[in-house]
Parts: structure tokens; C-alpha cells; sequence
């Protein structure tokens, strides 16, 4: 309104004004950083000059939410897809839920009809692997355990040609060790979607030591396809993202042990930018999938302290599976209701009355994930600290004008 009141002249000197104090924000500094980031994911320096190989149809060998959703991915770029499951009622039952995801865009008006009806003309199904044999790429998205994953690579071996390159959607499991006795280890990495798989951005590419290039280069041609942000990662427990939401979620119950209320430190995270904080998110994904990596590194003869979410688990508190968790869950709600019962069950390792703000919370938090990837970055699992903010950005809702624990840790150096 200040050029209608004071005359043109006067509008454009506030626009200006307004343009330089933006343009010199730390959220404008954070939006630059990770709009570069981004147009060189695509690009990694080490494959320059490397064609990948040609795909047209691809396997995915599972058909839960996982293993649908990357089909749905695979048939909106464009490619033809078999779906495998181990009984008929489960292939349909995956079938089902791949025609559904792809219809929902028809529903929310972004597909025609005729769109929708391409895409599941190009998929099929299979019970068991044989059809895998006439695949170029296979994706396993079995369920998270070593030897069921074993087992589906052994087969695969046995029936498909040398040259179908072979990807394991594992989140946790080292790569190699899936792969072991698998004839021609040079055509086999990692390839780790995030759920929900067609509407997430982010594939970390885990290759091994044996992965050819071409392989490699492949697997980002495929997330370029697939409209995705690739991020290479080195192998360690959770490669990139896990292995950092580990230490977040080990930061944050830390700080409930201390006394801070649970709904204190996800409601800093909420203010910080997130769209849910640390404990709100574990009931949305389920307690027992991070317990039950803990109940197999037990089983492995690890040490592993007990923690909370162990208690809750043992309680029958699952999140909002079981309408209890870190939180309370009121039928066909799920909104988070402070527990009280969940604080008695957790209250024998809780040991203190500490009182921080939410700044200071967040801070602490965020402070944790750097340092986490400064760990990460000096073990060579990423070679660049921008790799990392892209992994918290695009798969774990780091929020976007805070650039990522990278970038503001940087900007905190630099101002001390």
C-alpha cells in the first residue's frame, strides 16, 4: 500500500528494501544452498563419462507398503513392473494396493483416466520369482530380516541372467552380507526408498565395494527417472539417515531420562520447523520396528541398554497401531494425548527434573544430529555435508529453510 499512498517511487524503495533484508536471511541462505545441492545430486562427479544401462521392466519382489509403493514409483516413470509375492493372496492383496495408489492421483485430479489406465496396463504380477528371470533390474522389499533376504538372492541368482542388476531395499542390513555367494556381486547395491516410496523424494544408493560402475551409474539414472534425489551412501547401521535419526531419537529420550515432558520436546521441534517431533513420529511408524532391531542385536550377542521404548513395547504400547505409545490414541483420532500411563511405565529411568526451552531443546537436538554427521562425514559414509541435509530434508522432514544440521552448524562456526 506504500506506493498508493506515497507514489510509485516511494513503493519501489520499500520493495527494494524488503528484496535485500530477504535476500540476506539465513532462510534465504538455506534455500540457495539446497537449490545447488539438489541440481548436483543427479550429477556425482565420480560418474561423469558413465552411460548407464538400459531399463524397461523391473521386479520388485514384495508386495507390502513398501514394496507397492516403489511399484507405484517405477509404473509413474514410466516403466513396466512385475510384482512377486509368495502366495496368491498376498500378490493380490499388493496388486490391490498398487492400483489404488495409482488411481488416488486420478482422484485428486493430477492423472487423466487414460494415464491411469497406461500405468496398470504396464504391471503385472507373479507368484514366486520365475518371472524375475526376464527382468533388467530387481528391487527386493522383503521383510527386514537376514536370512528371508538371503534366501530371495539366492534364488534370484539361480534364475535370472547376468545381466539383471540386483537391489536390496534394506534400511539397517549391510549389503554385502545380503549379497554374499550371489553369482556376479558386481551387478548388486543398495537401494533405500522412504515410506511412503512414490511420494517421498529422497533414495539413498548404497553401493559395495564390488558394485561396477555402470551398475552404480545406473541407480541414478533410475532416481533421476523416478523424479527422486539420490544420495550415495557408505555402509554403517543406517547408512545416512537411519543411522542419524538414531542418534536424534537417543538425544530426545535422553533428555525425557532428565525429566524434560515428552510432549515438551516434540513441541520444540514443531516450533523449530518439523512437522512432527521425535516421539510423535516413532508412534506414527510403529515402536517395534526400532525394538525389534534391538531385540535381533541382542540376539546377535550385542550389548544393548535397554530403553524406554522397550518398556512400552513390553506393555503392548506400539503407537498408533495399538492406540499407545509415547502417547495416548482415542479411536479414529490420531491425535497425541499426553500418557499417563506411559510415564509411569517409563518412570524407573527417568531420573532428574530438568527444564529447558523449546529453543534450547531444538538446539540441543539439532546440535546432535551434526555431530552425528560429522561422524558420518569423517568415516567417509558421505563425502560432503551437503549430502547429509539433502537425506534430512528429503527423507526425514528436516524443514527446508533451516537447510539441514549441516548447513546451520556451518553457519553457527562461522559466527562464533
Amino acid at each position: 500500500m506504500l506506493g498508493v499512498d506515497e507514489g510509485a517511487a516511494a513503493g519501489l524503495a520499500h520493495e527494494r528494501e524488503v528484496f535485500l533484508r530477504l535476500r540476506a536471511s539465513d532462510e534465504a541462505a538455506a534455500l540457495r544452498y539446497l537449490f545447488f545441492a539438489e541440481r548436483g545430486a543427479h550429477r556425482p562427479a565420480a560418474l561423469k563419462g558413465i552411460q548407464p544401462l538400459d531399463l524397461q521392466q523391473v521386479g520388485v519382489v514384495g508386495g507390502g507398503t513398501m514394496g507397492s509403493g516403489i511399484a507405484a514409483a517405477l509404473l509413474a516413470a514410466g516403466l513396466r513392473v512385475t510384482l512377486s509375492e509368495r502366495d496368491d493372496t498376498a500378490l493380490q492383496r499388493g496388486l490391490e494396493t498398487v492400483r489404488g495408489l495409482v488411481e488416488a492421483g486420478a482422484r485428486r485430479g493430477h492423472l487423466p483416466d487414460a494415464a491411469v489406465r497406461d500405468r496398470l496396463d504396464r504391471l503385472e504380477g507373479c507368484v514366486g520369482l520365475a518371472a524375475m528371470a526376464g527382468c533388467d533390474l530387481v528391487i527386493e522389499a522383503v521383510f527386514e530380516k537376514l536370512e528371508v533376504k538371503r534366501a530371495v538372492f539366492a534364488e534370484l541368482g539361480r534364475l535370472c541372467g547376468p545381466g539383471t542388476i540386483f537391489a536390496t531395499n534394506t534400511s539397517y542390513l549391510d549389503p554385502r552380507v545380503i549379497a554374499e555367494g550371489l553369482p556376479g556381486p558386481e551387478r548388486f547395491l543398495g537401494l533405500h526408498f522412504f515410506s511412503p516410496a512414490h511420494v517421498m523424494k529422497l533414495l539413498e544408493i548404497i553401493p559395495t565395494d564390488r558394485t561396477a560402475p555402470e551398475v552404480l551409474a545406473t541407480a541414478f539414472d533410475l532416481a533421476r527417472r523416478l523424479a527422486k534425489i539420490p544420495v550415495r551412501a557408505g555402509i554403517c547401521d543406517g547408512f545416512i539417515g537411519n543411522r542419524i535419526l538414531r542418534r536424534y531419537r537417543a538425544a530426545a529420550e535422553a533428555l525425557v531420562r532428565e525429566g524434560v515432558p515428552i510432549a515438551d520436546v516434540d513441541a520444540a521441534m514443531r516450533a523449530f520447523g518439523c512437522a512432527m517431533g521425535p516421539f510423535e513420529m516413532q508412534d506414527m511408524a510403529g515402536l517395534d520396528i526400532s525394538w525389534m532391531l534391538r531385540q535381533a542385536a541382542r540376539e546377535r550377542g550385542e550389548t544393548v541398554p535397554q530403553e524406554a521404548g522397550d518398556l512400552l513395547v513390553a506393555a503392548g504400547r506400539k503407537g498408533q497401531k495399538t492406540q499407545a505409545g509415547w502417547y495416548d490414541y482415542r479411536p479414529g483420532d490420531r491425535t497425541p494425548q499426553p500418557s499417563a500411563e506411559a510415564a509411569r511405565i517409563i518412570a524407573p529411568l527417568v531420573s532428574g527434573e530438568l527444564t529447558l526451552s523449546g529453543t534450547a531443546i531444538a538446539d540441543h537436538l539439532v546440535r546432535a544430529m551434526a555431530d552425528e554427521g560429522r561422524a558420518i562425514l569423517d568415516e567417509g559414509i558421505a563425502t560432503r555435508p551437503e549430502e547429509i541435509d539433502l537425506v534430512e530434508v528429503h527423507g526425514y522432514g528436516f524443514p527446508r529453510i533451516k537447510g539441514g544440521p549441516m548447513f546451520l552448524a556451518s553457519r553457527d562456526a562461522s559466527r562464533e
